[in-house]
């Protein structure tokens, strides 16, 4: 980093959270998505989402719509007219009474290091909102009288740049529920890939198993004192689909912050800290890893 650069200053260790590697970027460290992507790898980008709330819900009629009904209905509404690009979105109860949030907007062909595609986005994903609003009191049983009453501050990205690590994990990882040596964090979450059209991909880990996420994946390749943590972890693109949730970034960060504090105090770079030294300080922090 260029310590002459108004808002930087040196540090001995980074931590890269933002989930498109803008350090890793400014640092010219190679990424599996770059400045100027071909046109083959923004076709297979996971879409963007705009969440949504709406209020006024009748609990009781609401809760005995299931999900295998809730698809039905998109499918039978958006033949008659409703503009409804995912028939297979969700909505979910909250602690508010008769306040429900739903995910079912989908917003495909978007360049998430664009910025005039993610203003494209914005607005896209606003409009779609309305529209899933407007099928959800129309069309549904308990949201007769729902009104939308809350957007997402931002549209969600759920894919964009990655680096490329010591290791990368793989579909055939997830898939086998495979562990590692220098794992930091579990995930059970099914490949999730929201790609255009439709419908949603689902591959599931065998019951009760999940994938370890080994500490070797935030580590960037001939990056000395940088990890990162989140979305933009060494993944392939199905891979990424199953490990790039909340529960899993906030772990990933966890273990991060970690090793940046342990290589400060053994004075070594981060990539060449004792890993089981990092394991057991995060099982004693409450990790679980096991």
């Amino acid at each position: 980093m260029d310590s002459s650069r108004r808002g930087t200053r040196p540090a001995g260790s980074w931590v890269e959270s933002h989930g498109r590697s803008c350090a890793v970027s400014t640092a010219r460290e190679r990424c599996s998505f770059g400045p100027a992507p071909t046109a083959l790898e923004l076709e297979k980008l996971q879409s963007l989402t705009t969440t949504f709330r709406v209020s006024n819900v009748d609990p009781e009629q609401a809760n005995a719509v299931k999900h295998e009904r809730l698809v039905e209905l998109m499918e039978e509404t958006s033949r008659r007219g409703y503009n409804l690009p995912r028939l297979d979105g969700s909505i979910h109860r909250t602690p508010i009474p008769g306040s429900y949030v739903a995910n079912m907007t989908r917003i495909s062909d978007v360049n998430p290091l664009v910025p005039e595609d993610l203003t494209r986005a914005e607005m896209e994903g606003r409009r779609q909102a309305m529209e899933y609003a407007r099928f959800l009191s129309d069309c549904v049983p308990g949201y007769g009288q729902a009104t939308l009453d809350w957007l997402s501050t931002q549209v969600g990205v759920r894919e964009s740049r990655r680096v490329i690590g010591e290791y990368t994990l793989t579909r055939q990882d997830v898939l086998e529920a495979r562990k590692f040596e220098d794992g930091i964090a579990l995930c059970g979450a099914p490949i999730e890939e929201h790609h255009a059209g439709s419908g949603t991909r689902w591959e599931y880990l065998p019951p009760g198993e999940t994938v370890a996420i080994p500490f070797r994946s935030l580590v960037p390749q001939d990056a000395p004192n940088l990890l990162v943590a989140g979305r933009c972890l060494s993944a392939s693109h199905d891979a990424h689909a199953a490990v790039r949730s909340m529960g899993q970034c906030m772990a990933m960060g966890q273990a991060a912050g970690t090793a940046v504090a342990q290589a400060l105090d053994e004075g070594v770079d981060a990539r060449d800290l004792d890993v089981t030294h990092l394991r057991s300080t995060l099982v004693a922090d409450g990790a679980i890893l096991e």
